[in-house]
């Protein structure tokens, strides 16, 4: 683990040293990601590596899924380096939000783990800010901060409190772990301790920041936030539920009922979007309240189920930001209702947008149909009336993932769109970098679910 962040400490070198630091930066990554495959996808108990950091199966697929995501932001963003705005600068700020992340996946201590956590809202403002293309991200920006902020200070007393009582820092020394009972309610302490993470993952009803600073962001900020950013929030909920199990009772019904019914709500609202961003937002907190769903079942069986949900939506949400940037460059619109016809125009596109409507729908043979019903087996475990939530969900997301699709790539072509416009060959290629995992992985689940 030290060597993969003293090789990232070094990127960081890159752009004042060669001239060719897009191409050094990218190719880097992808020999870390398979590097680092190689050498930590063992099915490992959660352990120490170094004094500072500690890894299992859950940090593991997570920190590969950073890596992956980080050489596919710069892949993505050629158009920053074509038109020159502040390209440098760029390659940093993804190179540094790529370490915070790792640092916070791979930390031991649980305090370093908060400050990590919070420091990996710094660069992706400066993603939003800087390289957003329109006035209201700074608006977007402050959402994005003060609804963090806020949620994560009571996380930082429930920390300190859970520190005084066990006397040690360390999550691996879970045997030493306890969570403190002189709280007036141990709901409103668990609760506390969770706020910072459903804040983030978002849950429904904190979840406003979530489609401004999408809408706001460009199409590395939104490949970030939806790919890693929102799993830092279910990676914290996933730990804290495994070092201390026996709170879950307290506010699992709830959070269960909150998060079903949230992502029906939210699968609603996905059918009445116009804007195209807007709309993979929401989606994204409809999966995001299954996996929450999944955690507060405190099975093994959810738990991993979760873990592999993560996974899964990171590859498909990523996928479908990257066609709605394609899309916004071909008809210079991201309303649906100007996007028309595309199927005339670049039939490839539409097989593409087929491909990845079908993988956010959960068809086989993803891994999003194995987290789905790994999620819906262990949520119906909990209780049966779950099934109608459950019900509900899984056929307003076909709705909504369907109703995007043929209203973009039926019709008439509108006078906006550009006729000239063609799919470019690195297109293709962050398509295939985001297909082939969530297609491969398939062939040996237990890399993605295998954790506690």
């Amino acid at each position: 683990m030290l060597k993969i962040m003293l090789v990232m400490l070094s990127m960081l070198l890159l752009p004042t040293i060669t001239k060719m630091y897009k191409w050094a930066t990218l190719i880097m990554l992808i020999m870390m990601t398979s590097i680092y495959s190689a050498l930590m996808m063992s099915s490992t108990p959660y352990s120490m590596l170094t004094t500072f950091s500690a890894a299992d199966m859950m940090s593991t697929s997570l920190s590969i899924l950073t890596i992956w995501v980080a050489a596919m932001m710069i892949l993505a963003s050629t158009k920053i380096y074509m038109t020159n705005m502040h390209p440098k600068l760029f390659t940093t700020n993804v190179l540094m939000l790529t370490l915070i992340l790792l640092m916070c996946f791979n930390a031991s201590n649980m305090f370093m783990f908060y400050i990590w956590f919070e420091a990996s809202l710094v660069p992706t403002m400066v993603l939003i800010m800087v390289w957003g293309y329109q006035p209201e991200r700074l608006q977007a920006s402050m959402y994005l901060m003060i609804y963090t902020v806020t949620a994560s200070l009571p996380m930082l007393v429930a920390l300190c409190k859970i520190f005084m009582c066990s006397k040690t820092t360390h999550m691996p020394m879970f045997m030493s772990m306890t969570f403190p009972t002189d709280f007036p309610a141990a709901s409103i302490a668990w609760l506390m301790t969770l706020g910072g993470f459903l804040v983030k993952l978002p849950m429904f009803t904190t979840h406003l920041w979530l489609p401004k600073a999408h809408v706001e962001a460009p199409i590395a900020g939104s490949m970030i936030l939806a790919a890693v950013l929102l799993k830092l929030g279910g990676y914290g909920l996933l730990r804290m539920s495994y070092l201390f199990s026996h709170m879950l009772k307290h506010l699992s019904s709830v959070m269960m009922s909150v998060a079903l019914t949230g992502a029906v709500v939210t699968s609603l609202i996905c059918m009445r979007q116009t804007d195209l961003k807007s709309l993979i937002a929401y989606s994204s907190v409809g999966h995001m309240g299954l996996m929450v769903a999944g955690m507060n079942s405190n099975t093994n069986w959810g738990m991993q189920a979760s873990l592999a949900m993560m996974v899964a939506h990171g590859l498909s949400s990523s996928a479908l930001f990257v066609m709605a940037n394609m899309n916004y460059e071909i008809t210079s619109t991201r309303s649906l209702y100007m996007t028309k016809g595309l199927m005339a125009l670049m039939p490839i596109l539409t097989m593409w947008w087929f491909m990845f409507t079908a993988t956010n729908m959960a068809a086989p043979p993803t891994i999003n149909l194995l987290s789905e019903i790994m999620l819906i087996t262990s949520i119906m475990s909990t209780t049966t009336w779950s099934i109608v939530t459950l019900g509900l969900v899984s056929f307003f997301t076909a709705a909504y993932s369907l109703y995007m699709f043929t209203s973009m790539n039926h019709g008439t072509s509108t006078q906006t769109t550009n006729p000239l416009m063609n799919v470019k060959s690195k297109d293709f290629s962050l398509m295939l970098m985001h297909l082939v995992p969530a297609v491969l992985v398939i062939t040996k689940p237990e890399t993605i679910t295998s954790w506690c």
